[in-house]
């Protein structure tokens, strides 16, 4: 489950002495310091200089991201690299005045990019999928909140409460295992303390504010494995998530749940503790489970044709073990050759729509997983990843981007791989839905609101959560503008839109233009997958934005 304040003044303190026995170790070399002798040439943005260092909270991340909704936002501090230097801004620093980017008839409305992308295949596939979700049908998809299954409304029995961003593992595996067993269910999402306030109603029904929550024929239950089993018992289906009528099956189910704490121990010694002393007991550990793995028939723990409740036990941690490890330690864990049986089984997994749709991507969890377990400590080894995941190397988070494949870094397989038109149609789609309002979002890096919820909680939320930020409209219409011409590179291709984005953009008064580049970045760094949309689409998005920073 969602950790609750942990411990009242025990953390801080603990936090606190933490500090001064690094301070005082005069052979600590400390993440920022492995950064700057890894790139010497290029000083990070402070979005990621916050992640690398040893005496914050690392958090890098947002509160979600509504396109067409509200928005809610974990805010930067209004500093990047722009031409490569780092530059400071404020809004009393920016360019002040009237819009000064054209807005050529080389660059749609916004009505006609929504038109446009609604038009689309990719389009017409996702809002007839749209259609479907809010009747409470269609494929299992984050923006859900009535899950039906073909059966009536008034068969609804269950209310299931969970995090608004996708980050909580608790929170997946119940949401992956009502969707396996098609458990007609309604949605509530609530924040995670790290990123947002939680309301009083879900804090009167839930006091300790934990998720995942559900409420069974008006009954209130936390703690994500009793609700799974719980849910298993109460609404027998041909895919029982657990052998109960098998005693030997059982006794290893039971046996597997221990070794899953086990791997989560294991892990959290690894990432969360400095250098590598426990890389070989994590390693080790592993290994058992891949060996676990191996002993039955097919892909999964207990074999059979479907995942049980073990399975989806590992999966949500094992998912963000993947991107952690290789971030901060260095070790690649999928496609290394030494777990071929975590391999098989991830891959299975990928097959099912339904874990797909839950999945997040390498960026979104180095990002979510400091303000829920701590920073993680780089060593040395980790050196050529980090920036390949965090986009502080422009490979992958620029144009043209490497094809995927289930041998990238990130695997994405065939089946889930929609290919690079389908990928930036589903991000057209996502931004122009909300065109106006995204734009608005983005101008929140001149609110003046930055840090300030962080610092109410005393330091212990996100460092980047501004849920209350404002946006500051004066540079709403230039950043529109840029915007609608990343719509429009997402639609048509960007080699077609380069010399309007150039004619539109690239006059503008030098202040201006960086006013503008801030606010850009802010929403590129705030994507989050499966939040905003499905990773070949996140990515996609991104590229386009930074193509558009690189034309200003």
């Amino acid at each position: 489950r969602e950790f609750p304040h942990r411990g009242g003044l025990m953390r801080p303190l603990t936090l606190l002495l933490c500090a001064i026995l690094v301070s005082s170790a005069s052979a600590f070399v400390t993440p920022s310091r492995l950064l700057a002798s890894r790139a010497p040439g290029l000083l990070p943005r402070s979005t990621r200089s916050v992640l690398r260092q040893p005496n914050t909270r690392a958090q890098l991340w947002r509160v979600p991201v509504y396109w067409a909704g509200v928005f809610q936002d974990m805010a930067a501090a209004g500093r990047s690299v722009m031409g490569g230097k780092t530059t400071k801004m404020s809004a009393s620093a920016a360019a002040e005045g009237a819009p000064v980017f054209k807005a050529s008839p080389g660059v749609p409305s916004w009505d006609a990019l929504r038109e446009a992308a609604a038009g689309s295949p990719t389009g017409k596939k996702l809002l007839g999928e749209r259609a479907e979700r809010d009747k409470g049908g269609g494929a299992t998809h984050n923006d859900a909140t009535l899950r039906l299954f073909g059966k009536k409304e008034s068969d609804v029995r269950v209310v299931l409460y969970r995090d608004h961003a996708a980050w909580c593992p608790y929170c997946q595996k119940t949401w992956l295992l009502m969707e396996e067993k098609r458990i007609p269910y309604r949605i509530e999402k609530i924040n995670m303390r790290s990123y947002g306030d939680k309301p009083d109603w879900f804090l009167e029904k839930v006091p300790r504010g934990l998720l995942p929550a559900v409420e069974i024929d008006g009954k209130t239950m936390t703690e994500s494995l009793q609700i799974m089993q719980t849910l298993d018992q109460m609404f027998p289906t041909d895919n029982m998530m657990l052998p109960y009528g098998d005693k030997a099956k059982m006794s290893l189910a039971q046996e597997l749940l221990g070794l899953e704490r086990e791997l989560f121990g294991a892990w959290c010694s690894y990432v969360f503790q400095p250098g590598e002393r426990a890389k070989s007991l994590f390693e080790s550990t592993m290994g058992r489970v891949d060996k676990a793995l191996g002993a039955t028939p097919g892909p999964w723990f207990l074999g059979g044709d479907h995942p049980t409740l073990v399975d989806m036990q590992y999966v949500s941690h094992i998912e963000r073990m993947l991107p952690s490890c290789l971030y901060w330690k260095g070790l690649r864990i999928r496609g290394s050759g030494k777990y071929p049986n975590v391999d098989a089984w991830f891959a299975a997994f990928e097959e099912r729509p339904t874990y797909v749709a839950t999945k997040g991507d390498f960026y979104t969890h180095v990002t979510d997983i400091p303000p829920q377990y701590g920073p993680g400590q780089p060593v040395d080894a980790s050196a050529p990843f980090m920036p390949l995941i965090d986009g502080s190397s422009r490979e992958g988070w620029s144009l043209p981007l490497p094809p995927l494949s289930g041998d990238s870094l990130e695997p994405v397989l065939g089946s889930w791989n929609p290919g690079d038109e389908a990928a930036r149609h589903e991000a057209a789609l996502k931004i122009t839905q909300g065109g106006e309002k995204v734009s608005k979002f983005a101008c929140r890096v001149f609110g003046g609101e930055v840090g300030k919820w962080r610092i109410q909680g005393g330091g212990m939320r996100s460092a980047l959560a501004d849920p209350n930020a404002a946006s500051d409209d004066r540079f709403l219409e230039d950043v529109s503008t840029a915007l609608r011409h990343v719509s429009n590179a997402l639609i048509h291709g960007h080699e077609s839109s380069a010399a309007a984005i150039a004619a539109d953009l690239g006059d503008a008064p030098q202040p201006r233009k960086d006013a503008v580049l801030e606010c850009l970045d802010y929403l590129r760094l705030r994507v989050s997958v499966p939040r905003d949309m499905s990773y070949p689409a996140a990515r996609q998005f991104r590229a386009h934005i930074q193509f558009v920073m690189d034309k200003i």
